[in-house]
Parts: C-alpha cells; sequence; structure tokens
C-alpha cells in the first residue's frame, strides 16, 4: 500500500490539532472517567486473575482421574 505510512500519522495530526481545541472542563471530564475505568480495571483484573487465585491449574487436577481411569480397565 502506498499511504500505509502517512494515512495514520495524519490521522494522528488531525486528531491532536482537534484536541487542542478543547475546553479544560472537557479534559477534566476525560481524565475523570479514563482514571474510574482504569480502576474498575485493575479491580476486575485483580479479582478474576487466574494467578491470583492459588488453586492448581485444571490440568493438573485432570491427572490423577485420568489414572485412575487407567487404573480400572487393568
Amino acid at each position: 500500500m502506498k499511504f500505509s505510512p502517512v494515512i495514520p500519522v495524519l490521522s494522528a495530526l488531525a486528531c491532536l490539532y482537534l484536541m487542542t481545541d478543547l475546553s479544560i472542563e472537557t479534559w477534566l471530564r476525560f481524565l475523570t472517567w479514563m482514571v474510574l475505568g482504569l480502576l474498575v480495571y485493575l479491580c476486575y483484573g485483580r479479582r478474576n486473575a487466574r494467578l491470583a487465585t492459588r488453586s492448581e491449574p485444571a490440568s493438573a487436577s485432570a491427572q490423577p482421574a485420568r489414572e485412575e481411569g487407567a487404573r480400572r480397565s487393568a
């Protein structure tokens, strides 16, 4: 594509130009919602992270069940 590096750069510059015309009130609202969203994201991730739970992985807990089935059939 000919304009692959040019179009994204021009688009980013156009967005920056438009953002310079925003009022302080708009920026404060943006920062407030950004912080609130980041807090929700981090709290949700911490609560639902697989690494946060101290239980064994699913593959390790399924291993004894397969061994028992092999013993029964033997």
